[in-house]
């Protein structure tokens, strides 16, 4: 009987026990050279470039259209391995040309955490200096880079995180001073790179709160300074009802100040995740399902859905010129970004079908190495082999039907025992000489019959 428990048991154990598993660059690559590039160009938070191999980082660019850098840290390598590998994807003659992004959090560097932005003294002016010798380092790597490989990469955007002020409700100076920090730091980089794109992240954004609205404008920014869009950060996509009205939202008020364009900020496999003791709280690595990922690429991407007339059912994603990837792309401590991101493309591409093994590829790919023994949908491969769900239920099935003759013969033994003390008492002596295997089976056939109601 244990046996047959233990078996049960053991059938079961494969699908509770084991977590998900990241797909394998390798893996990931394949599906990537089957895509057809974005229509709109996607930067993103610093690429960790170390994790990422040339092949891959290849087809990222040729599918967003763009590298990005850290502004502060970027070495003349890392600049000059963008710009190859841009060229080498240019060379593919697309009508959008791959570009560098620079990411850079300025105001967090130099500037002292505990002073107001109505500081304008030494601190203040360390900061810009910094600011100037970093983008002024980084145009001199990339035009050396381009003569190095005869080409003429470009820096298509400037991503600045500044997250260091928080604009007052009554306080004018306080504000106009916050406008000032922002605009010193826009115009260096605009005398430095007057054709980029110049991105100012959670500019007039407004976000769901634990208000009693239930949104709340972000306050980074004073929506005076200089940008050539305000931004939103779609940071919960498996809510795609919230989702579409945080956009919907950032674009009205963008309207109020005459902006056009709204730039948002995706967190794939990852995103802030509501919690039972606080509001949310973003997670670096959230699996959830790929449809949502599926579902954000294509609303964004495809024409129809930005419709007019599709406003209050989608949202009007033609604001949308550009979009910014955060986490990182391929960043380890968000290992199933490179899966949803190729359900994201697929989505804009109109793959229907989403990114997860069949069990027989799944099986191939591991014997080939281009996988770990588990398949995209975490279950484990083990000792029983490539069951699914039948052998599952199977064995639920099983082990309660044994638990339950096990229940009901214990509930039949004191009956058992009842009986037998009443006809020893009528017959004390012929009961009492039964043979003690006559007892052992009658117990036996009651472990074993079904439980009576």
């Amino acid at each position: 009987m244990k046996f047959w428990i233990v078996v049960g048991l053991l059938l079961l154990y494969p699908s509770v026990t084991f977590a998900d598993e990241a797909v394998s660059q390798s893996q990931l690559l394949e599906w990537m050279k089957e895509l057809e590039p974005l229509t709109k160009v996607h930067y993103s938070w610093p690429i960790p470039l170390k994790d990422v191999s040339d092949e891959l980082l290849y087809e990222y660019v040729r599918l967003t259209h763009s590298v990005s850098l850290r502004g502060e840290s970027c070495t003349a390598e890392d600049i000059n391995r963008a710009v190859e590998i841009c060229k080498k994807v240019n060379s593919n003659g697309f009508k959008t040309q791959a570009s560098i992004a620079i990411n850079y959090s300025v105001w967090h560097r130099r500037f002292g955490k505990d002073l107001p932005p109505t500081d304008f003294g030494q601190k203040h002016k360390a900061e810009l200096d910094l600011l100037k010798k970093r983008m002024s380092f980084v145009q001199n790597s990339i035009a050396l880079a381009n003569r190095r490989h005869e080409t003429n990469v470009k820096v298509g955007a400037i991503l600045f995180d500044s997250e260091r002020f928080v604009r007052r409700s009554n306080d004018k100076k306080w504000n106009a001073a916050i406008t000032k920090k922002l605009n010193s730091a826009y115009d260096i980089v605009n005398r430095v790179f007057p054709e980029s794109r110049i991105e100012w992240y959670g500019r007039g954004a407004i976000e769901r709160a634990g208000s009693e609205s239930g949104w709340a404008k972000m306050r980074f920014t004073s929506h005076a300074e200089k940008g050539v869009a305000f931004g939103c950060s779609l940071y919960a996509v498996p809510e795609n009802g919230n989702t579409r009205e945080t956009f919907r939202r950032t674009a009205k008020h963008a309207e109020e100040y005459g902006c056009e364009q709204v730039t948002p900020w995706i967190a794939l496999a990852s995103g802030y995740r509501r919690q039972t003791t606080k509001f949310h709280e973003f997670s670096m690595d959230w699996n959830y399902d790929l449809i949502y990922s599926w579902t954000l690429g294509r609303e964004l991407n495809h024409p129809w859905f930005a419709k007019k007339r599709l406003n209050e059912r989608f949202a009007p994603w033609d604001k949308a010129k550009i979009a910014i990837f955060y986490p990182a792309p391929f960043y380890p401590k968000t290992p199933h970004w490179g899966q949803h991101f190729v359900a994201y493309v697929r989505g804009a591409n109109g793959v229907t079908q989403l990114p997860v093994l069949k069990r027989s590829e799944a099986k191939s790919l591991e014997q080939k190495g281009l996988v770990q023994p588990h398949d995209v949908s975490g279950k484990p491969k083990n000792f029983l082999g490539d069951f699914d769900q039948p052998v599952l239920v199977i064995g639920l099935a099983f082990t309660l039907f044994v638990f339950s003759r096990i229940v009901g013969g214990a509930a039949k033994l004191p009956m058992i025992t009842s009986w037998w003390r009443r006809e020893s008492s009528r017959d004390g002596s012929s009961v009492a000489c039964s043979s003690s295997s006559t007892l052992s089976s009658t117990i036996e056939s009651a472990s074993v019959s079904s439980p009576t109601s």
